[in-house]
């Protein structure tokens, strides 16, 4: 499937064109960008733009649907109301999906006349966030019934063929009015930058509704689409990231083959570190930076004189070593893998010997609040033991209580660095 962009080029790389072409390839379909403006921005401010004129706006769109079969337009930046005339008449009859930027987040105009941006609405779906929505309806909006208002007066009055009023400005729910219907779209609060959602969001729906989904479901499918591209989002375009997907299972196939080989090293040497699993097993687990932690099914045991993983490498295959890891990574993100040890004293002295930072926490100390939350032990546990290192720990040991086992955490930046401190460990 071949869907249109139309839209400005964001210079810091968070917004326009280069998120609109991430999130159509992403889906899977294939973009054809046309610049109409360049913006002149950093992620922290926009000192002005460009529009390219009408006719070079309308010769790019020319060229590229006379080559292809485009199922779905999307139209964003415009920059101006002879660009915005032009948009109009080389799109017209398409499915079209209509973003219209008329301001900045900081509330940089980014279009000369905001008017002639009413000339797109007819037959377009229309996706304004609260700003633009009030901006082209004249309904001030203030709750979600607000923006049902505009929605409909969008198509009613102003003849769009359905409109999406996103709520990123007010309460996280998009509404959606079509056909005579309202929808309501609740959304989550998803920590992470949200430059650039409402380009995502256009063009997932575009892309959607190019695949051939009925237009609610295509906005639903849309929302989830840019939650994850917020709550993936990139630091150094302080930006929304529409190849999240891609990127996370590119993470968890190069963890995944990471854990594999340490645990492969792991095995070589498994006869010296036979004593040193619990009773409970060993398990050895390693962070993506996407926050996914994979380790071994079914752990680590003895095996005969040596050990043996029970099962193959998984994502999520230990909650115990899961909630310790994510739990120091909260002050230490750079490390990224933890095996648990049967506890000795022969051990922590030989961590101390080794000049490794050790640190511990006491059962018996957990407040009765704490023990009463299930499983939150394991974070109160190493927020306790990071507290009292006064600096990041390499090792982490507590002594038990009632029923517990007593149990040695080794921390590391890779899989590989806690694979050679357990065999510096173990002499």
């Amino acid at each position: 499937m071949v869907v249109l962009i139309v839209a400005g080029l964001d210079t810091g790389g968070g917004a326009g064109l280069k998120a609109d072409i991430e999130t159509v390839s992403a889906l899977g379909e294939h973009p054809l960008p046309v610049l109409t403006a360049v913006t002149y921005q950093n992620p922290s401010e926009i000192r002005g733009y460009h529009t390219l004129p009408p006719k070079v706006v309308r010769e790019q769109i020319r060229a590229v649907k006379e080559a292809f079969e485009v199922k779905a337009v999307k139209i964003g930046m415009l920059g101006s109301g002879e660009v915005a005339q032009a948009v109009r008449e080389e799109t017209e009859g398409f499915t079209r999906v209509f973003d219209p930027v008329i301001a900045s987040s900081t509330g940089k105009k980014l279009i000369d006349d905001a008017e002639s941006l009413k000339t797109l609405v007819p037959g377009s779906v229309v996706t304004p966030n609260v700003p633009e929505a009030e901006a082209l309806t004249g309904v001030k909006i203030r709750s979600a019934e607000d923006m049902g208002k505009a929605a409909k007066a969008l198509v009613e009055k102003l003849g769009a063929e359905g409109a999406v009023v996103t709520g990123g400005h007010l309460d996280l729910t998009d509404v959606l009015y079509w056909r005579g219907r309202l929808y309501e779209f609740p959304g989550e609060k998803v920590e992470g930058f949200t430059h650039g959602t409402g380009c995502a969001f256009s063009s997932a729906l575009a892309t959607f509704l190019a695949k051939g989904l009925e237009l609610p479901k295509a906005v639903g499918m849309a929302k989830r689409f840019v939650e994850n591209s917020i709550r993936f989002s990139k630091t150094e375009a302080r930006a929304v990231n529409p190849l999240w997907e891609l990127e996370r299972n590119s993470y968890r196939w190069k963890a995944e083959k990471e854990l594999e080989g340490a645990v492969e090293e792991l095995v070589a040497f498994g006869g010296r570190l036979n004593p040193h699993v619990p009773e409970v097993g060993t398990n050895f687990a390693l962070a993506t930076p996407f926050g996914e932690v994979f380790a071994v099914k079914g752990r680590i045991v003895r095996y005969g004189n040596t050990i043996k993983p029970v099962g193959p490498v998984e994502l999520n295959a230990s909650d115990h070593l899961r909630r310790a890891l994510l739990k120091m990574r909260e002050f230490y993100p750079e490390l990224k893998a933890v095996l648990n040890l049967r506890y000795s004293e022969g051990l922590i002295e030989k961590a101390e010997e080794l000049g490794l930072v050790v640190s511990f926490y006491d059962r018996r100390e957990e407040p009765e609040e704490v023990k009463r939350v299930e499983r939150g032990t394991m974070e109160w546990g190493i927020e306790t033991a990071v507290k009292r290192a006064g600096e990041r720990p390499d090792v982490v040991y507590h002594l038990g209580d009632w029923g517990k086992e007593p149990m040695v955490l080794v921390f590391g930046r890779d899989a590989g660095e806690v694979v050679e401190r357990v065999r510096k460990l173990l002499g």
